[in-house]
C-alpha cells in the first residue's frame, strides 16, 4: 500500500498526497451518496464505464476502505477519516455480513440487496475479510493504546 511505504519510506510529500487524492477525493467520489457503499466502477468524470457491474457494490472496495480510512486516522488524527471509517464499518455490517455467520456476501445490487448468496469464490476467499477486520482491530488498539494517533 502506497500510504504504508509513505511512512516506512518518510516521505511527507507522498503522504499528503495519497491521503489527499487516493483516499479523501478518491472516497468522496466513490461513495453512493443515495444508498450507500462505494461504486465499483467509475470514470473520472463519474460516469459509469461500460463495466456492466459499475453500479455493484462488491466486498473488495469495502474492504479496502475500511482499512485505508482507519489507517488515515491512526495516521492524521483527521475526525472525517474516522467518521468515514464508521460510515463504511455500519454499511458493511448491515448489507455485506451474513447475521447467522458473519462472513460477508461479495455481491450487492446498488440499493445494497445480495444478488449472489454463495460467500467464496476465485477473487474472494475464505481469508480476505477475516484479514480486513483484523487489520482494523489492529490499527483501532494501536491509536487506543498510543493515547491517540501517530503525526
Amino acid at each position: 500500500m502506497l500510504l504504508k511505504y509513505s511512512l516506512i519510506a518518510h516521505k511527507k510529500e507522498l503522504r499528503k498526497q495519497v491521503l489527499s487524492l487516493f483516499i479523501g477525493q478518491m472516497f468522496t467520489a466513490a461513495w453512493d451518496p443515495n444508498n450507500g457503499g462505494i461504486f465499483t466502477f467509475l470514470d473520472v468524470d463519474g460516469l459509469s464505464p461500460t463495466e456492466l457491474t459499475w453500479n455493484m457494490k462488491l466486498w473488495w472496495p469495502i474492504a479496502d476502505a475500511m482499512i485505508a480510512l482507519i489507517m488515515s486516522y491512526k495516521i492524521t488524527g483527521e475526525r472525517k477519516f474516522l467518521n468515514d471509517f464508521s460510515r463504511v464499518f455500519d454499511y458493511a455490517m448491515v448489507h455485506f455480513r451474513e447475521p447467522g455467520h458473519g462472513e460477508w456476501y461479495g455481491y450487492l445490487d446498488n440499493e445494497g440487496r445480495v444478488t449472489h448468496t454463495f460467500k467464496g469464490g476465485p477473487e474472494k476467499g475464505c481469508f480476505h475479510v477475516a484479514r480486513c477486520l483484523w487489520m482494523c482491530a489492529r490499527l483501532v488498539r494501536d491509536v487506543v493504546a498510543a493515547g491517540g494517533v501517530e503525526k
